[in-house]
């Protein structure tokens, strides 16, 4: 089963915008993966906070969020707080500057993904732009919100479409 787009936007060089979808390029839906399974039952047992001093579990709502600044002093930070300073996505991959395809070490890689066109519309700008990547030996380098954070991206052009 092929894996279905996780993430839409667009794509964006300088004045020309196409819509494109975004796919894993790698799966871990074949790994192996275990549970915890009560012996005597054979439930799954489930995870519980528990305060790490008195050994009592703590209620959903007592959880709070904590930065720690020295030994025992937590700077606590409510939901509401952290939703404020949140990143908001804009959804677009604004291409900021070309570089050297060879420029780039193969250690700052992560997690690859695959941009593809979202639309037959679209399909010709992204054309343009993979293809005079190709052309050039470069890549794009752009920043992106994926999960509230911002990432740095590098897109390369392969094939028919573009990795990131």
């Amino acid at each position: 089963m092929a894996p279905r787009p996780f993430w839409k936007g667009y794509l964006k060089l300088s004045l020309v915008t196409c819509p494109v979808a975004m796919t894993p390029a790698t799966t871990e839906s074949e790994k192996v993966r275990f549970h915890t399974l009560n012996r005597k039952s054979g439930h799954r047992v489930v995870s519980q906070y528990v305060d790490a001093v008195s050994g009592k579990p703590v209620a959903d709502d007592d959880e709070v969020k904590g930065y720690q600044r020295g030994e025992d002093e937590y700077v606590l930070l409510e939901d509401d707080e952290i939703d404020a300073v949140a990143l908001e996505s804009t959804r677009t991959i604004d291409i900021d500057m070309f570089v050297d395809a060879d420029s780039i070490g193969w250690i700052w890689y992560d997690k690859p993904h695959y941009l593809t066109p979202d639309d037959p519309v679209g399909e010709e700008a992204f054309s343009v732009i993979r293809d005079a990547m190709q052309s050039t030996g470069t890549v794009g380098i752009s920043r992106l919100v994926m999960y509230r954070r911002e990432r740095a991206v590098m897109l390369e052009p392969r094939g028919k479409g573009i990795v990131l």
